[in-house]
């Protein structure tokens, strides 16, 4: 099977502006843009962009879970005609995908994008979030960490103590505030330029079982499954329970790391793991490296070098590449 090229777009959700959902004039303002500007008519399918190649991916981010900034992305990709919106593997997540996506439709008749949740078989860079005590923030601390978030997850404000000083004046206390949970999406930025190196970094991996369920659901598509690819017992672990939820899916994605010489053989050892309960196609995603469409210089030479030293190889894993 040819290797096809396909794009993938992860969005920075820094400064976007917020459609109000329960305002019909924040809808019809959109729908009076679209008019203004037209939108292209679309009439290939998902998988028919996958098999030529042409695929395009939005993604939201596996941890990400500001759910009214996922409604808007949702809606606005929708209109531009995405084939495919990848989320975190939670319900109010993708209610939300899904409730940007029907306004959208509401708004111009399209085909409807897929919805993708991103799911973890071991620690991975993209399910963490960052975290630390804004009282232990010493209060003439610059806040680089709040200027180098490019999701806006962080808001440190001062505020002051109870204690009174002299002359009826307020002692300086301590920061409130801290990480904006739903919105950290686990980039790091923020960790090596806090120059008291407070802030810490939770991992977490999604459970099985609750993920089965979700893709149960009719308006999931599709799952991602982050892996580092060098063992294959927390992959079989993780398949193994979604296994009987696969029937219902479209597609079913693994994105893995370059890991060298080896990586041809895991790749085999992962889809003979699949295989058995496959009934949709089966997409590899060749990152080069985790978070590789976010931080990191180099990342996309490593991405095209992977899938260029893969497409040589005449007896790769059966699926599609992007």
């Amino acid at each position: 099977m040819a290797l096809s090229f396909t794009c993938s777009a992860s969005i920075s959700t820094q400064h976007q502006a917020r459609v109000n959902f329960k305002s019909n004039k924040g809808l019809e303002d959109v729908r009076n843009l679209i008019k203004t500007v037209g939108v292209p008519s679309i009439t290939c399918s998902p998988v028919k962009s996958l098999q030529n190649g042409n695929w395009v991916k939005l993604i939201c981010g596996a941890s990400f879970e500001d759910v009214v900034d996922i409604r808007n992305l949702s809606l606005v990709y929708t209109l531009a005609g995405v084939d495919c919106i990848d989320c975190a593997a939670d319900v109010s997540v993708v209610n939300a995908v899904n409730e940007g996506i029907d306004a959208a439709i509401e708004i111009l008749p399209l085909r409807r994008p897929w919805v993708m949740i991103s799911v973890n078989d071991d620690e991975d860079l993209h399910f963490r979030k960052a975290e630390f005590d804004p009282e232990d923030c010493p209060l003439d601390c610059s806040k680089p960490c709040e200027r180098v978030c490019p999701a806006d997850a962080i808001s440190l404000e001062a505020q002051n103590s109870t204690t009174q000083l002299s002359f009826h004046t307020n002692a300086p206390g301590a920061f409130k505030g801290g990480v904006l949970t739903e919105r950290c999406y686990g980039c790091g930025r923020c960790i090596p330029v806090c120059p008291y190196d407070k802030i810490r970094v939770t991992s977490y991996i999604r459970e099985a079982a609750t993920t089965s369920e979700l893709l149960k659901r009719n308006d999931v598509d599709a799952v991602e499954i982050h892996t580092t690819g060098r063992q294959i017992a927390p992959f079989k672990e993780l398949w193994d329970g979604l296994a009987d939820s696969i029937k219902y899916l479209r597609l079913a994605a693994v994105s893995l790391p370059d890991i060298g010489e080896a990586t041809v053989s895991s790749m085999k050892d992962m889809y003979s793991v699949m295989e058995p309960d496959l009934c949709c196609f089966n997409l590899w995603q060749l990152d080069g490296r985790p978070m590789s469409g976010d931080i990191g210089r180099g990342a996309t030479r490593e991405s095209i070098a992977f899938a260029l030293r893969l497409a040589a190889i005449k007896d790769r894993p059966h699926g599609l590449y992007i």
